[in-house]
């Protein structure tokens, strides 16, 4: 026999992880710096080193240290400048020392070497298409051959490296030009800028930066679509294509939005070209002429916004006389600036409000200005209109005040929506409340799990709520001897007084009382004045009086399988005194009350049900064990019996065995064979009793390694004997006696060397943890199973094949399956076919449950 594990190989899916994760830290490298610390973050991760370290050829000639990890000044110091290759060398290859000892090109080193604990190194050289420019350095503390694979990671990530290099040193060559261009342009007083051929900014000067407050960072590699409003960016774009499509130097004027409005400039556009004579982009230097032009655009400006306005803007001299009238104040108030230019601003006053202009006009005149103030006005057709003011002095040349400017919106719309706001909030205020009472009812009816106090609780919280002076709960509900009845309870009575009510399932006085429908509440203001129930004359008689029932409140109470639980009956003695929100607060109680009878008639099931199983599982109990004393007794007092048949048969055979002669010799030959089979089935009778039993205490957590160890140490010589080779995986730790699992593993390895085929035995165990399970199978490749046998072979006595041809009463599989099961695991027949062998797999808990 011999015991071994499969060996794991690690993919090529950590050196790809590996490179993924260098190009992502290249992407967002900012310097030199973070390229070769990103490296050598690599190199460690994809190889065996445990240091490394980036040495790069400088400006003189001399290769020295960029970067390290684990590598100390002293030993930079002692090897700086060494290199198996001159800079610029071309086909230059990774070379590996195994041991640095043995290697007689580092002997002049060996003493940095052997401070610095470095037995065996790797050189992996950087080089782009002028040759080597520098080397990666691999670090390994014990002799060491490097593989292909990690010489493939190394050389993949030197080729990045090298590339980025190469991009960061342009870089910095070109961020030093670009500076001392822009040193220049940067004391320029007019705007510069470049672009390329689709828009995007290349340069910008200072004052660029200056007059639309945006910083170089923010400009550059954007378009003017990204910076302006669309129309102006497309006009921008536009003045660029006729400079490219002219081909020479064009003057436009142009026009861009800042801080205090649109700025005009002059710009003067030109194609920029390359060495080759190609058009690469256009050059732009633009004065700025705002200051004129705003000059002769004020007035037409300010007029334009007074014509375009959609509020009303009025001017008054200081008389309260209108002396213009904009378009927005004649689709506001409905007169036409002819109507009203020359008549006193009094026309458009709401009747409530005549002695308001004239105190408005005051302050004005006194320099006062007024703002925001919200008040009514008329409109040409009468109707009263709300307005916001904003009302300013109007003074001369002189500063002296000549009248009063007033704007005003129409805020009709806004006060409607306010309105409607308001009385949306108190709506969601009135809900907000009717639901915080619902939240306090709730745990008071969860809590209650008896039935009759429930339903009495459920009638006095509603009538308190509801303010109700009449108030009952029909509850449908079967009684201990199946019949339907009615049981009902009144509330603002104490209980001893429910009997005196004259209310009940069959009582004629309500036979017309308004029942809810199904799943819908029904309230009415009036009942006595309701065609409906006019005939019912309802009232609530109660000890010393009597009240006339006029509100009515009705709600079903419904369970959540549909089930017409009952219905909560309310009334008052005063019309209209139940509203919508009560009827929102019963709708919310009948629910709540519907889950609480639910919940209190499942807990009655549930502790008859609960009552029911322990007395079925006590006796189960006394059964089980009245059938365990059976069959150890019935085994062991078949044991004489057949003990003295066999010796009887046996005492023939020796003495007359060779004188019987046909039938007699057959006989006793069947007597022989049958008392051998009985006492092995008997045996396997004992067997499989005692597997029924259940271990005293709780599962422990077992290595099944450590069982099956023992398991095959028992089965050596049948191992040997059968010549199998048994292998096995890791097994996990499972929560289960330790003789129960060797029970099971002993079955299942005997059968698969029972059941082998013409090849030696081959049998795998293995085993997994998943999901709070321990999977374990037991695989061969003998004889193997048909599928529709998967389920029978797992029964008791059940066989497959003669007993000449394999030995045995086929009880195995069902004490396997019988020792499982007692923890809570399940066996199956996890695959097989004919003659190319089976797998039983069995499923048990890790811990205990």
């Amino acid at each position: 026999m011999s015991v071994t594990a499969s060996p794991t190989r690690t993919s090529g899916a950590e050196r790809f992880r590996t490179l993924y994760r260098l190009l992502a830290a290249l992407s967002q490298a900012r310097a030199l710096e973070d390229v070769f610390d990103a490296a050598i973050s690599s190199l460690l991760e994809g190889t065996a080193a445990d240091r490394a370290a980036i040495l790069l050829f400088d400006e003189d000639g001399v290769i020295r240290f960029k970067a390290s990890r684990g590598l100390s000044s002293e030993y930079q110091a002692a090897v700086e400048g060494h290199s198996p290759w001159p800079q610029g060398a071309r086909d230059a290859h990774s070379i590996v020392i195994p041991d640095v000892l043995l290697d007689e090109n580092l002997a002049p080193f060996r003493e940095a070497l052997d401070r610095e604990a470095i037995r065996a190194l790797a050189f992996v050289p950087l080089a782009l298409d002028r040759g080597v420019f520098g080397k990666f350095m691999l670090y390994y503390a014990e002799p060491h051959t490097s593989s292909s694979d990690e010489l493939e990671i190394a050389e993949a990530i030197a080729a990045h490296v090298a590339l980025e290099t190469r991009c960061q040193r342009a870089e910095i060559a070109r961020a030093q030009s670009e500076q001392r261009l822009q040193a220049i342009l940067d004391n320029s007083g007019t705007v510069i800028f470049l672009k390329d051929l689709q828009g995007r900014y290349l340069l910008v000067n200072r004052r660029y930066e200056e007059m639309f407050h945006l910083t170089q960072a923010a400009i550059l590699g954007r378009t003017d679509y990204d910076l302006f409003p669309a129309p102006t960016a497309e006009r921008f774009q536009a003045n660029d294509r006729a400079a490219l499509v002219a081909g020479e130097t064009v003057v436009i004027e142009e026009h861009a939005p800042q801080d205090d409005g649109i700025h005009s400039y002059i710009s003067i556009k030109f194609p920029l070209r390359g060495p080759d004579g190609r058009v690469t982009g256009v050059c732009g230097i633009a004065t700025d002429i705002t200051d004129r032009k705003r000059l002769e655009m004020a007035n037409l400006h300010l007029a334009a916004i007074v014509e375009g306005s959609n509020d009303a803007i009025i001017s008054k001299n200081s008389a309260g006389v209108i002396t213009s009238w904009n378009p927005g104040a004649e689709r506001i108030f409905g007169y036409t600036a002819a109507e009203v230019v020359g008549r006193p601003v009094s026309i458009l006053a709401a009747p409530d409000r005549l002695d308001e202009m004239p105190g408005i006009l005051g302050m004005i005149l006194q320099g006062r200005r007024v703002e925001h103030y919200e008040t009514r006005r008329r409109r040409k057709d009468g109707e009263i209109i709300d307005v916001a003011l904003t009302v300013s002095p109007v003074r001369d040349a002189e500063g002296e005040i000549v009248g009063a400017s007033k704007i005003a919106r129409d805020i009709s719309d806004r006060k409607r929506a306010e309105k409607e706001h308001a009385a949306l909030l108190a709506r969601e205020q009135e809900a907000r409340r009717t639901a915080e009472l619902l939240n306090r009812v709730a745990p008071r009816l969860s809590a209650q799990l008896d039935l009759e106090t429930l339903i009495r609780e459920v009638t006095d919280v509603a009538t308190t709520l509801l303010g109700a002076e009449f108030a009952s709960f029909f509850h449908n509900r079967v009684n201990g001897r199946h019949d339907s009845g009615m049981l009902y309870t009144l509330s603002s009575a104490a209980p001893r007084t429910f009997t005196a009510f004259p209310i009940s399932g069959n009582n004629s006085d309500y036979a017309d009382f308004p029942a809810p429908a199904r799943q819908r509440v029904v309230r009415c203001d009036d009942v006595t004045q309701d065609s409906r129930y006019a005939k019912a004359s309802l009232r609530f008689r109660r000890p010393g009086e009597e009240l006339p029932i006029r509100s009515y409140l009705a709600a079903p109470v419904v369970s959540r399988s549909g089930e017409v639980l009952g219905g909560l009956f309310f009334g008052h003695s005063l019309a209209a005194k139940f509203t919508a929100t009560h009827e929102a607060i019963i709708t919310g109680i009948a629910a709540q009350a519907a889950i609480a009878i639910d919940n209190a008639r499942l807990f009655e099931q549930a502790a008859w049900i609960q009552t029911e199983l322990q007395r079925s599982n006590e006796e189960l109990r006394r059964a089980n064990q009245d059938l365990e004393v059976f069959a150890f007794s019935a085994s062991h007092d078949l044991q004489e019996p057949l003990r003295s048949i066999s010796i009887a048969a046996e005492l023939i055979q020796r003495n007359s065995g060779p004188s019987l002669q046909g039938r007699d010799a057959t006989f006793l030959a069947n007597i022989l064979t049958a008392s051998h089979r009985m006492g092995a089935l008997l045996k396997d009778l004992l067997t499989y009793t005692g597997a029924t039993k259940y271990e005293e205490g709780p599962a422990p957590r077992v290595d099944a390694s450590a069982v099956l160890t023992e398991v095959l140490a028992g089965l050596r010589a049948v191992i040997e004997e059968a010549g199998a080779t048994v292998t096995l995986g890791k097994l996990p730790r499972a929560a289960i006696h330790r003789s129960r699992l060797a029970q099971v593993f002993q079955n299942l390895i005997g059968n698969a060397i029972k059941y082998r085929g013409e090849k030696p035995p081959h049998i795998h165990i293995a085993g997994e943890e998943k999901d709070g399970w321990c999977v374990f199978s037991v695989s061969d490749n003998g004889i193997g199973v048909q599928a529709q046998y998967a389920e029978q072979i797992f029964g008791l006595f059940k066989r497959l094949h003669g007993r000449d041809e394999y030995p045995g009463s086929g009880i195995g599989l069902a004490i396997c399956q019988r020792v499982i099961e007692q923890y809570g695991g399940r066996i199956w027949l996890d695959k097989s076919a004919p003659a190319q062998g089976a797998t039983f797999s069995f499923a048990i808990p890790s811990r205990r449950q």
